[in-house]
């Protein structure tokens, strides 16, 4: 008897155990700062953007991954010209983060969002191009690599820009059971036209993925270093705020 009521207490535990284990994600109310929890559930989103030399993030949410992307702010030069956009979105529906993250590595599918070009007056494509590459500053394209577990992996890709141009980029990921970071970093020079405002690494956009019981998180951060050219600063400020809030929204609808 006493090995009968022994075997059941402890697949009691067990499965009591495995439930605690699948549900730790918590709920949104658990890492959205009070203050903007109404408001991102009311409207799904909040954007700010920042024109500092150092920046206070505002709209970050509780994540172990706090400290690396506060590291991951760009090193402003003294005289230059300072961007930080943040977005913070709420999705009701819940996928898993294994599915974010195949979202975030379709390079090739990002050829499909749409922004509103302020110098064209209009809404247009983004990305002439967009893929995966063999490496650091490759043209040369290789398929989307979104399948399995993106923790710890590192890959390239090319960017056929609307206002920016041919762009490279280095991608770094960590996946765990619950969260999921993609940093896209700029690898080579950038700007507008023959403006070439931004240096190799001095932009960065920080992608965070929070899966909860009650919903999604998706917490979006760009930020950059750009020379102070003439006519740069606008530009820059309307080119990087309509296409974040593209590539955001764009990612949200993939969800």
């Amino acid at each position: 008897m006493r090995k009968t009521v022994f075997l059941i207490t402890f697949l009691l535990l067990g499965v009591c155990t495995n439930m605690f284990a699948q549900n730790t994600s918590g709920k949104v109310a658990d890492i959205v700062d009070s203050k903007y929890l109404a408001t991102l559930k009311r409207d799904g989103k909040i954007v700010v953007t920042h024109e500092d030399q150092v920046v206070n993030l505002k709209l970050m949410p509780k994540t172990a991954y706090a400290a690396k992307i506060k590291n991951n702010l760009i090193k402003k030069q003294p005289k230059h010209f300072y961007y930080t956009y943040e977005a913070l979105y709420y999705v009701p529906q819940t996928i898993t983060v294994q599915r974010a993250s195949e979202i975030a590595r379709s390079i090739s599918k990002m050829t499909t969002i749409q922004y509103y070009s302020n110098t064209r007056r209009k809404v247009t494509s983004l990305y002439k191009k967009a893929y995966m590459t063999t490496g650091e500053n490759s043209n040369t394209a290789i398929d989307d690599v979104n399948y399995g577990n993106s923790n710890g992996k590192t890959f390239h890709c090319l960017m056929d820009d609307a206002s920016f141009g041919v762009t490279h980029y280095q991608l770094d990921f960590i996946q765990t059971s619950n969260e999921f970071l993609q940093v896209f970093r700029n690898t080579d020079d950038m700007g507008l036209g023959p403006i070439r405002a931004i240096m190799p690494k001095d932009l960065v956009i920080n992608l965070l993925i929070q899966e909860c019981d009650d919903g999604m998180v998706v917490y979006l951060c760009a930020d950059l270093d750009s020379k102070k050219m003439p006519g740069v600063r606008g530009k820059i400020t309307e080119s990087m705020t309509a296409r974040m809030d593209a590539i955001s929204s764009w990612f949200v609808s993939m969800m």
